[in-house]
């Protein structure tokens, strides 16, 4: 795939034969736009926006031929399942986090970091902004598309809103909902039994000194895999993500592990496989509600630290982060 903005490439033979097993009959595809699009935060793509922008005055319109032809090409190999298409992106402000915390940056890369010139910065971003509302135009299609472009909010829910409303039929037993997307956040919504999310990653391959593209398909049971590979199924499920990534942190969102939490004497270093063995070891329960109920059978790395786990927990939870969202605006 020699695209500039789109870095995703799906095995179709793998969703097929998922189709076919599970004996679906449509098939929804949920796409976490900023996390194909890699090309937004590559300096080459940049440069060559910004110089067109600059010389011409007007986008290049690469993004959206790139991505027509990207639905496209998903639309005709799924024809026969009915496809519905789901886009969510947004501005990257997170409102919803930050009326929990005022403070609160998102962990995506920002063209700051790439451009040094501010009128450079400036221009890109006006390329960004007619990108994704021209997008928000020309992909909602009645009976083939919905785009969420939700501008100061998060959308990372927005697959868990839609098959918790029963939207597009995500919540009906003969439709499989396809999440693609690289964050571990969205593996929360493979709770849903007839929910997966296909991943797109490059795996270095040490003896060749290359990346080899890998294909995974996470679901309810093997959700944890994603954060720890030796992880095997059946004890946790896709529900304890929240709680995992509560503990263990969560850099691509810019949520701190309970290494920075305010109780720490040990000054013990927890990632995310050492969540697992702290949930697991002490049969952490999956929810707030629960864990506070129970506090005074947790450890006291736990106990102590409840505040800091519950801010976490209501940043992360798909639940929790749509309480804050203006129901209008989803609409």
């Amino acid at each position: 795939m020699n695209n500039y903005y789109i870095k995703y490439q799906i095995k179709y033979s793998d969703l097929h034969i998922r189709m076919q097993n599970s004996q679906k009959k449509r098939i929804n595809f949920f796409i976490d736009l900023q996390s194909i699009t890699k090309g937004f935060y590559n300096k080459e793509v940049i440069l060559v926006e910004i110089g067109r922008f600059a010389t011409e005055g007007k986008v290049s319109d690469i993004l959206i031929q790139e991505l027509k032809s990207f639905l496209n090409n998903i639309y005709f190999q799924f024809k026969s399942y009915d496809p519905f298409f789901v886009i969510a992106y947004d501005n990257g402000y997170c409102a919803q986090q930050k009326i929990i915390d005022p403070t609160y940056k998102g962990g995506r890369s920002t063209i700051d970091l790439i451009v040094d010139n501010d009128h450079e910065v400036q221009l890109f971003r006006q390329v960004k902004k007619y990108y994704f509302e021209k997008i928000e135009k020309l992909f909602t299609k009645k009976d083939l598309s919905k785009v969420y472009y939700l501008k100061e909010y998060e959308s990372d829910f927005i697959p868990y809103y839609c098959i918790m409303n029963g939207l597009f039929d995500s919540d009906q037993s003969d439709v499989l909902n396809v999440i693609l997307s690289l964050d571990k956040d969205l593996l929360q919504t493979c709770e849903f039994e007839n929910t997966i999310q296909y991943v797109t990653s490059f795996v270095k391959d040490q003896t060749k000194r290359r990346f080899n593209i890998q294909f995974d398909i996470f679901d309810k049971n093997n959700a944890i895999q994603y954060i720890n590979k030796k992880f095997k199924r059946g004890i946790l499920t896709a529900k304890h993500i929240p709680l995992i990534l509560t503990i263990g942190g969560d850099k691509a969102d810019n949520i701190p592990s309970l290494t920075h939490a305010p109780y720490n004497p040990n000054k013990e270093k927890i990632g995310n496989t050492k969540a697992i063995d702290l949930i697991i070891n002490h049969s952490i329960p999956a929810t707030i509600t629960e864990l506070k109920n129970q506090l005074d059978k947790m450890p006291s790395i736990i106990k102590e630290n409840i505040n800091f786990i519950e801010k976490n927990f209501k940043m992360i939870s798909f639940p929790e982060q749509i309480k804050r969202v203006p129901q209008n605006i989803l609409l």
